[in-house]
């Protein structure tokens, strides 16, 4: 397989995963570029799998971007567990690999929003005044982030999810599909908010918290949210 820049400057997306997650975030690649018309090419990459094609492209090995020059193309990691955001992140930047952003057109953000590379913000999702999103976060469909809330790194928030206002989301933190979390809340680092839960304190580092209002159900010793 061929992999090549166009001569009018246009790169390579590479989208790091080839799941349910991957094609999601493949479709919303194509509504950015559709728009931006920045990518001559999307693959998708998926290392326990073969080659072939998948969902309209090119399912293609990690090992493929060793035959391109380091500017012709971006990556985005499309996984949603935070553990596995952080450790492909590492092997990204260990090659010293770009990073796109992808936002999609209908999501609303402000122009004080700070938002950093290999970012992804989906379809109808709101980013505030004041926010701060670190590398490496994930918003799905329909999510609010209120005013001067800060996202680090590596964050995954669900589709109808909101982040209060002056809330702090800490590094490898899952916020579940339909959760809410009051204003001021801050959540430590590896926290697992159960879906449709609501959070009106502080969460510490490595904790589960689920229900209405959201209780500390078990700790998070392995880092993980989804479990075989």
């Amino acid at each position: 397989m061929e992999y090549q820049r166009n001569g009018d400057g246009q790169m390579i997306l590479f989208i790091y995963g080839a799941s349910g997650a991957a094609v999601e975030i493949y479709d919303l690649a194509e509504r950015v570029n559709a728009l931006s018309h920045r990518y001559s090419k999307i693959y998708l990459i998926d290392d326990f799998e073969e080659e072939t094609q998948y969902y309209g492209t090119d399912r293609v090995h990690f090992s493929s971007c060793e035959r391109i020059a380091k500017e012709a193309f971006e990556f985005i990691i499309a996984v949603g567990e935070p553990s596995a955001r952080d450790l492909l992140l590492k092997r990204i930047e260990e090659k010293g690999y770009q990073l796109a952003t992808l936002i999609d057109p209908s999501a609303m953000i402000s122009p004080t929003a700070k938002i950093a590379a290999g970012c992804i913000v989906n379809a109808q999702s709101i980013v505030s005044s004041n926010v701060i999103m670190e590398k490496n976060c994930f918003l799905g469909f329909h999510v609010v982030v209120g005013h001067d809330a800060h996202l680090k790194r590596n964050t995954v928030v669900c589709p109808m999810a909101t982040v209060g206002g002056g809330s702090t989301v800490g590094e490898n933190t899952f916020i579940g599909l339909n959760s809410s979390m009051k204003e001021r809340v801050n959540l430590g680092n590896n926290v697992f908010v159960g879906m449709g839960s609501m959070v009106f304190r502080s969460v510490e580092d490595g904790d589960t918290v689920l229900g209405n209002p959201a209780r500390v159900t078990k700790g998070n010793a392995e880092h993980k949210v989804f479990r075989k």
